[in-house]
């Protein structure tokens, strides 16, 4: 049983229409149960996440919603209040480098919307790994300060950032991993070694990673059937109220 914590619907940029039918066809290939989407690519922020919460209404039983949310714009705010009210919508993501912010400087909208996320028990997602913006420690004083919510640092800190990371997210109970796109063997190892298994997440980034190879990774690591379990499934249904699915 596998849940996918991170895959984007991707949007042709002539026909102006998300590939929807994409994502199922690549769960049923890869057995994935269900599919935490979201998408950096529409008209605008707002239309990009009625179309997430759109698409979770078609399919409820195999896609859970995650809002976009980027803090350089004036109404990121309310943006995040809106979509938290969405019974679709089960996360928040943020991209530092899709969106071209420094983390660290817009404690003015950010601290509100992680307020927001406390109140609606909505789970954070950061984006890490590529250049200057995207270091996990920039969210840091993010991280303490709102200690009531669960922030998951994507790709297990990518390529720039994965060992670094490691420590870090062992150093806050409110911090976990996701294991999309991290392609350092070393760099796997040793966060599993560092690391209970309860920090981790697993996650494609599909389309941009091959979901087939994503999940075989994981057979290099020889982990237990109940270590599998956890990543693969049980982390997420804890982590995401997911109980009574039938997953």
């Amino acid at each position: 049983m596998i849940i996918d914590f991170h895959a984007h619907v991707e949007r042709d940029p002539i026909t102006k229409v998300y590939d929807i039918e994409g994502i199922l066809k690549d769960m049923d290939e890869n057995s994935i149960d269900l599919w935490m989407i979201s998408t950096l690519e529409g008209k605008c922020i707002k239309d990009q996440n009625d179309a997430i919460a759109g698409f979770v209404r078609q399919y409820p039983n195999r896609l859970l919603g995650c809002a976009v949310i980027n803090p350089k714009e004036d109404d990121c705010v309310e943006e995040a209040e809106r979509v938290a009210q969405m019974p679709e919508i089960r996360a928040l993501e943020f991209n530092s480098w899709e969106h071209g912010f420094l983390p660290e400087k817009y404690e003015y909208h950010l601290d509100p919307i992680f307020d927001i996320a406390a109140k609606y028990g909505l789970v954070v997602k950061l984006f890490a790994g590529w250049g200057p913006r995207t270091m996990p420690q920039q969210w840091e004083k993010y991280i303490k300060r709102h200690p009531d919510v669960t922030f998951v640092v994507l790709h297990i800190g990518g390529i720039d950032f994965g060992y670094g990371s490691i420590p870090f997210v062992g150093s806050y109970d409110n911090l976990l991993f996701e294991t999309s796109e991290q392609t350092e063997m070393q760099v796997l190892h040793e966060a599993f070694r560092q690391l209970p298994m309860e920090k981790f997440l697993f996650g494609s980034n599909y389309p941009t990673q091959a979901t087939r190879w994503s999940v075989d990774t994981f057979d290099l690591l020889h982990f237990s059937e109940e270590e599998r379990e956890k990543m693969f499934c049980q982390n997420a249904k804890k982590l995401l109220n997911l109980q009574d699915r039938m997953v």
